[in-house]
């Protein structure tokens, strides 16, 4: 198995209480193979996204070509629907419409006679057979839909596609990085959120506008009629290596709302994640990957999408041929299986809702456990997560409460020890790659 090399000894350690009856609503997640297709609409509780089974840690992975594979090429988008299925996948993020330079050969045309077979028949597919839900990025740039009506009539296609299917879908985003693709400067994004009103005002489907740019998240969201917003983290490095993208969650939104303090959604979507084969930087570790999934819900981000070079064009001559030299399906990366695994396992030992945790700051003196590194945390009751990040150095970590942990490994979320602790005591983590410690703090 080809993994990335750490450019530091890290370990991610997270310090999770899930015992007693804890321990008995994580097994209660959805898991690939299971019989059983997701019940209900997706909703919002809290920070985190629900349907009729309760509140979910949500695995998204992208899948632009989904419909142009649907038409010109069922077998292997089936193949591929099958691999993110073994991954525990929930749902998969699919272009709407999307043509112009680079996608010849793979552009989905709201003008195809079939098009609302299409959209509809995929929507059916990725559900009734795979068990997996569709969220809908309408516009992925398309020289089809210009501005004004083309686009508000393609809206109301989707919201009429949508009736009837309103549990099969997981949301809509009106644009992929609107900027982008056809919504520039202020009219862009005028009109980015008068369609955003518009879907909003007809279907019952979750609604996010698009990811903004730098600076843009107040301008793109504030005041709105979105249900969720949709972020695309910086995927450079930064003061944590490679880990930094991995942190960045953390972020939302008080690096984001500086401009209009608590006017922007609170449910939020970590939708376009550094990952394999992803553009700018790409990140195919297992352990750094599981780990961005852990953080994404330990931050209070609603749902995490997979974003790997298969999902992009799917094998289209622009990523074949081009400077990322993308895989055109998901078991051809060699890493795959190993993430596949690794986010499966995390999907059975999270606790569910775990975005509607208190986030405690690095260095908080309410956190239950320190460190000589900073760590970042949640708790509910007697429970918490906890997120260390580590250096060229092994990390020590002192238990403020009595605690029970489980420590896992975290590529394949094996438990490697038990611990019992006392207040005060001190335990070290030396191991080369990330670690996922699991416990309760005694009450008594």
């Amino acid at each position: 198995m080809r993994t990335q090399a750490w450019t530091k000894q890290t370990i991610v350690a997270v310090l999770i209480g899930v015992l007693g009856s804890t321990a008995s609503q994580t097994v209660q997640g959805r898991q690939a193979g299971e019989d059983d297709r997701p019940s209900g609409q997706v909703r919002l509780a809290g920070r985190a996204v629900a349907d009729a089974d309760g509140p979910f840690n949500a695995l998204g992975a992208t899948l632009f070509w989904g419909a142009w594979g649907y038409k010109f090429d069922r077998a292997r988008l089936e193949r591929n629907l099958e691999s993110l299925r073994g991954a525990g996948v929930d749902y998969i993020r699919v272009l709407g419409a999307v043509g112009g330079r680079g996608w010849e050969d793979r552009e989905t045309d709201p003008r195809w006679t079939d098009y609302d077979e299409v959209v509809g028949g995929l929507t059916d597919l990725a559900y009734d057979r795979y068990g997996m839900r569709v969220q809908w990025t309408i516009f992925g740039g398309s020289p089809t839909t210009p501005t004004g009506a083309a686009r508000e009539a393609l809206v109301d296609r989707f919201a009429a596609l949508a009736r009837g299917r309103e549990h099969k879908i997981f949301a809509f985003e009106i644009a992929n990085e609107a900027r982008s693709n056809g919504f520039e400067g202020t009219e862009g994004v005028a009109e980015l959120r008068q369609l955003g009103k518009r879907l909003h005002d007809r279907t019952s489907v979750l609604v996010a506008l698009s990811a903004p740019a730098n600076g843009a998240a107040c301008a793109t969201y504030a005041g709105a009629i979105a249900d969720v917003a949709t972020i695309h983290y910086d995927r450079g490095l930064g003061s944590d290596g490679a880990l930094s993208p991995i942190l960045r969650p953390w972020g939302y939104p008080t690096e984001f709302d500086r401009n209009c303090p608590g006017r922007l959604p609170t449910a939020v979507f970590n939708n376009e994640p550094i990952g394999p084969e992803s553009s700018v930087r790409s990140e195919d570790d297992p352990g750094k990957i599981v780990a961005g999934y852990l953080m994404t819900f330990l931050s209070g981000n609603a749902a995490y999408v997979l974003h790997a070079g298969p999902g992009i064009r799917g094998g289209g001559d622009a990523d074949v041929e081009g400077k990322y030299q993308r895989h055109a399906n998901f078991d051809e990366v060699q890493a795959f299986e190993a993430i596949a695994a690794g986010l499966r396992a995390a999907k059975e030992y999270l606790p569910l809702g775990l975005a509607n945790w208190t986030q405690r700051e690095p260095g908080s003196a309410s956190a239950p456990i320190a460190a000589n590194i900073d760590i970042y945390t949640a708790t509910s009751g007697n429970t918490f997560i906890a997120l260390a990040v580590g250096g060229d150095r092994p990390i020590t970590f002192q238990s403020r409460a009595a605690a029970t942990i489980d420590v896992r490994q975290t590529s394949t979320g094996r438990v490697l020890r038990k611990l019992g602790l006392k207040v005060g005591d001190r335990f070290t983590v030396n191991e080369p790659e990330p670690l996922i410690l699991i416990g309760r703090m005694d009450s008594r």
